[in-house]
């Protein structure tokens, strides 16, 4: 590996980023050749095909837990995406995803809520792998890097899931469960539905998270193979 580049063996990662190198890390980073658009344009299609069968098949396979919530498994693919990339085009796709369940017949108030929680996620998820990678998995010699990257996701998704759960939990009080002309009406159940919505938070991200830390050797391989 070029000792100029500390994760990739030819770009900067934007964990390495630092006022020398700031130039290079956002033109690595940002900058769109015909490798990564063709990657890109791949990882979105493959998106695209997991939400269908997230939609489609888990949706005959799981019905919606206590009527309003659904689990699905396409959000490992943007994980993914944003591994290739960046935090920003990552988002960009993840929304035009969600949007397109429109024409799978979604409705726009559940898919509200799951732009909102996914977005959270990812944020939190980014913001939290930077500082992982950049105060652990630079700064020390590992023997095994990928299953240190392995150990980091998990904990940056764990972390990353329960700030999305929370959220979401605030946003359905708040004003989702109104926007299905639900009340509470003290007698439970409106707390009940709160938690059960954390609860299943939960169990999306993790499912989304192993699967991404399940590729992650083989994804290394490709996308250093990819240069993209």
């Amino acid at each position: 590996m070029d000792k100029k580049y500390k994760l990739w063996n030819y770009k900067y990662d934007f964990s390495e980023i630092n006022l020398k190198n700031w130039k290079e890390v956002l033109k690595d980073t940002f900058k769109l050749n015909t490798r990564k658009i063709a990657l890109l344009s791949m990882l979105f299609a493959i998106e695209i095909l997991m939400t269908i069968i997230s939609k489609v098949i888990m949706g005959l396979a799981i019905p919606m837990i206590v009527g309003v919530y659904t689990i699905e498994i396409s959000f490992f693919v943007i994980l993914i995406i944003y591994l290739c990339s960046n935090y920003i085009y990552a988002s960009i796709l993840s929304i035009t995803a969600i949007w397109f369940r429109l024409l799978l017949g979604s409705e726009p108030i559940g898919l509200l809520s799951m732009m909102i929680s996914d977005t959270t996620f990812l944020t939190i998820f980014a913001i939290s792998f930077f500082v992982l990678k950049k105060f652990i998995f630079l700064k020390f010699i590992f023997k095994n890097q990928i299953k240190i990257l392995i150990v980091l996701i998990c904990f940056a998704g764990l972390i990353s899931m329960i700030g999305s759960g929370f959220i979401s939990m605030l946003c359905n009080d708040k004003f989702i469960f109104e926007m299905y002309y639900l009340s509470d009406d003290g007698s439970g159940y409106w707390k009940m539905l709160l938690w059960v919505g954390f609860g299943v938070t939960l169990a999306k991200y993790s499912i989304n998270i192993l699967l991404f830390a399940s590729t992650l050797k083989v994804l290394l391989i490709l996308i250093k193979q990819s240069r993209a």
